[in-house]
């Protein structure tokens, strides 16, 4: 995903002038399944991350500081989770200054929502333990597909953008880039702090294994490979619903 053609918030619509009332009921009712379909990709996101600490082989490098933190700190991964993204919500501000737009605050209630499903989702986890290595890297492959499969969800939906990719795109805008250059050198702070703090918490590696690099990898491999699939049953779905209601 480049700098052009990641997700822009779609809250506010367009006005339709057909003459009469109808146009704009037709826009509402395609917002709202917009925000039903980006909901939909945040809860199935949040049950991939969650298949992914539950294999304790690592997180992805942008989970892996709330992650090293819940294991210091008495607070659920889902609570660290919200908390990161607020943080990068508040230096999306710093960074962009005058340029900062309101409707970038539509990540903060994403942030709490999508901390509250991680939690719900290592919830519904905790039923089953994963003893064998190759059990752990199964689940850890499978957290991975299911965390692509709820990003397209969400680039479908081009509701929003979470605060984390928030904060890459207005690094890249402050700084002149693109997205993909940004997003490496994030992934990299992102790890580096993770590893300085499991040091700094536990005087050893924690948090941080090979999980981290196969989800570094693996995440962006699996969106592009599922990504047409998904995009062309939603788009079909939510085109096909918006013109039977023209046409009524």
């Amino acid at each position: 995903m480049n700098l052009e053609a990641s997700p822009k918030i779609f809250l506010v619509g367009k006005q339709i002038s057909h003459g009469n009332t109808r146009g704009s009921s037709v826009l509402d009712a395609h917002t709202q399944k917009r925000l039903v379909v980006f909901l939909l990709g945040l809860s199935i996101a949040a049950f991939g991350v969650g298949l992914i600490v539950k294999s304790e082989l690592g997180v992805s490098p942008v989970m892996s500081v709330p992650y090293v933190v819940s294991l210091y700190l008495p607070f659920t991964f889902g609570t660290c989770v919200a908390a990161e993204q607020i943080i990068l919500l508040a230096l999306q501000k710093v960074i962009l200054k005058s340029d900062f737009k309101l409707k970038a605050l539509w990540q903060f209630p994403t942030a709490v929502f999508f901390g509250v499903l991680c939690d719900a989702a290592l919830f519904c986890y905790s039923s089953f333990s994963l003893t064998a290595y190759y059990e752990r890297i199964l689940a850890l492959c499978l957290g991975i597909c299911i965390l692509a499969i709820g990003l397209c969800f969400q680039f479908t939906a081009n509701v929003s953008v979470t605060a984390p990719d928030g904060f890459m795109l207005a690094l890249a805008q402050r700084f002149r880039s693109t997205y993909a250059k940004v997003k490496v050198s994030a992934d990299w702070l992102f790890v580096a702090v993770s590893v300085g703090l499991s040091f700094y918490f536990f005087a050893e590696l924690q948090g941080v294994r090979e999980g981290t690099l196969i989800s570094a990898l693996g995440v962006g491999t699996a969106v592009g490979l599922v990504k047409p699939t998904v995009q062309t049953f939603l788009r079909e779905r939510l085109l096909a619903s918006t013109s039977s209601v023209r046409n009524e």
